[in-house]
C-alpha cells in the first residue's frame, strides 16, 4: 500500500510543476503576442526591417518567402493591420503552435482576413514566427508540403513533379548543374485566398502558382486535382526555379520572358500559343515588349499577352536559333546584360532586329474596309499557371 504522506508528496510535486507548466505558457503567449503586435505595427509603418527581426531563420526558403513579403510592405504598406493568435495548443521549450488571424486593409480596398494554423520558435532568445504548420511527404528529390488529409494528393503531386523535372531541365541544359540534385519543396495551398496572402499583403490578383528565387514552389490545389492538371502547373513553376539558376539577375528580367519561358517549359502539357497570337498579329493587338516587361506597371488588358505573347517569342528563339542560343540569351539576361546585348552575344543581333524577324513570321497586320483594325472575336487564354504574377 502506498505511504499517505507519499501521496500528499507526490500530488504537492504535480501542483508544482502545474504551477511551472501554466507560468511558461503565460510567459511564452505574452511573448508572442508582443512579437505579433510589433508585425501588425511594422505592415502598416511599411518596416521591412523590423518584420523581419520577428521571423525564424532556420528555413532558409521559408526566410527567402517572407523577405518578399516585407520587401513588398516597405513599397505598398496596409491602411491597417493585426497579427492575432488563438489557443496555443502544443507549447514545449522551443516551439509553440496555433491559430494565427491576419485581418487587414490595403489603402482604397476591402478588409481582408485569413487564418491558419502556424508555429512559433525560441532563437535567439525570443519567440520568432516560423510559418504554416505543414504535414511533409518526403520523396528522393521532393518533400511536399500540404494541410492534414491530402496525402494522397502529395502522392500525385511527387509522380507529376518527376515526370516533368528532367524535360523541364534538359530545356535549360541544367543536367549535370546543381539544381538537378536538389531536393525542391512544394507547398500546397487549399484556398487562394491563402496563396496570396503568403506572397504578400497587397497581392490580390488570381494565380494558381507562385516560385521566386530561393522560394519553394507553391501551387493552388484542391483534393481531387489529378496528375493531368499538376503536370503543366508544376512544369510552369519549375520552369522558374530554373531560370533562377542561370545567374544573379535573372528575377530582373522582363516579366514577359520569365513568364514566356516558364509558359515554355510547360508546353509539352499545355497548349501552344500560336493560334491566339495568330488572332493578335492579323488584328494589330500584339502589344509592344516595354508594356509587357515590368510586373508593376502593366496594364491589366496586356497581362494575357505577358505569358503567351512571351511564350511565343521564346518559342521562335528556339525554333529559329535552337535551344544553346536560347539559353545563352536567357543566361546573358540572367547575369544582367541589356536585351540587345544579350541578343548581340547569343544571336549576333540586336533584340530590334530579332523582333522585326519574330513579327515577320507572323500574319500581316490587316485593316478593315473603315481603316479601322478588324474586329475579330479573340480566343484570349486562359492566364498562366501563376498569373498574374
Amino acid at each position: 500500500m502506498m505511504n499517505r504522506a507519499y501521496c500528499v508528496s507526490v500530488l504537492a510535486m504535480g501542483g508544482v510543476a502545474w504551477s511551472v507548466f501554466a507560468s511558461t505558457v503565460t510567459d511564452t503567449r505574452f511573448e508572442i503576442e508582443q512579437a505579433l503586435r510589433e508585425m501588425s505595427a511594422a505592415c502598416v509603418a511599411g518596416d521591412s526591417d523590423g518584420y523581419l527581426a520577428h521571423v525564424a531563420s532556420a528555413d532558409h526558403e521559408f526566410l527567402n518567402e517572407q523577405k518578399y513579403f516585407a520587401k513588398d510592405l516597405k513599397k505598398k504598406p496596409a491602411k491597417e493591420c493585426s497579427f492575432t493568435i488563438g489557443e496555443l495548443k502544443e507549447i514545449g521549450s522551443d516551439e509553440a503552435r496555433g491559430p494565427l488571424t491576419i485581418e487587414w486593409t490595403m489603402p482604397n480596398a476591402k478588409a481582408r482576413s485569413i487564418s491558419f494554423d502556424v508555429s512559433f520558435v525560441h532563437d535567439d532568445g525570443q519567440w520568432k514566427y516560423a510559418g504554416e504548420v505543414w504535414e511533409r511527404d518526403e520523396s528522393p528529390g521532393v518533400i511536399v508540403m500540404h494541410d492534414p488529409g491530402l496525402s494522397e494528393l502529395a502522392v500525385r503531386v511527387v509522380q507529376a513533379f518527376n515526370e516533368i523535372r528532367p524535360h523541364v531541365e534538359e530545356g535549360f541544359q541544367l543536367a549535370d548543374k546543381p539544381l538537378a540534385k536538389k531536393t525542391q519543396k512544394v507547398k500546397l495551398y487549399g484556398t487562394m485566398k491563402h496563396l496570396q496572402a503568403s506572397i504578400c499583403l497587397s497581392y490580390s490578383d488570381g494565380l494558381s502558382g507562385w516560385n521566386e528565387p530561393g522560394e519553394s514552389v507553391k501551387i493552388l490545389t484542391r483534393a481531387t486535382t489529378g496528375v493531368s492538371a499538376l503536370r503543366p502547373l508544376l512544369a510552369h513553376e519549375y520552369g522558374h526555379v530554373a531560370t533562377f539558376e542561370l545567374g544573379p539577375k535573372a528575377s530582373s528580367m522582363p516579366w514577359w520572358i520569365l513568364e514566356g519561358v516558364a509558359e515554355l517549359s510547360a508546353e509539352e502539357w499545355g497548349r501552344k500559343p500560336d493560334g491566339v497570337v495568330k488572332v493578335w498579329a492579323e488584328n494589330g493587338r500584339l502589344a509592344k515588349w516595354d508594356d509587357l516587361a515590368d510586373f508593376e506597371t502593366v496594364e491589366g488588358k496586356w497581362r494575357g499577352h505577358v505569358y503567351t505573347q512571351g511564350h511565343h517569342m521564346l518559342g521562335y528563339i528556339s525554333e529559329k536559333f535552337g535551344r544553346e542560343m536560347r539559353v545563352k540569351w536567357l543566361t546573358a539576361l540572367a547575369e544582367g546584360k541589356s536585351l540587345d546585348d544579350a541578343s548581340l552575344e547569343a544571336m549576333n543581333l540586336n533584340f530590334g532586329e530579332l523582333d522585326a524577324q519574330w513579327r515577320a513570321s507572323l500574319p500581316a497586320f490587316k485593316l478593315a474596309d473603315d481603316g479601322k483594325a478588324a474586329e475579330k472575336e479573340e480566343q484570349v487564354p486562359e492566364k498562366g499557371p501563376d498569373a498574374p504574377k
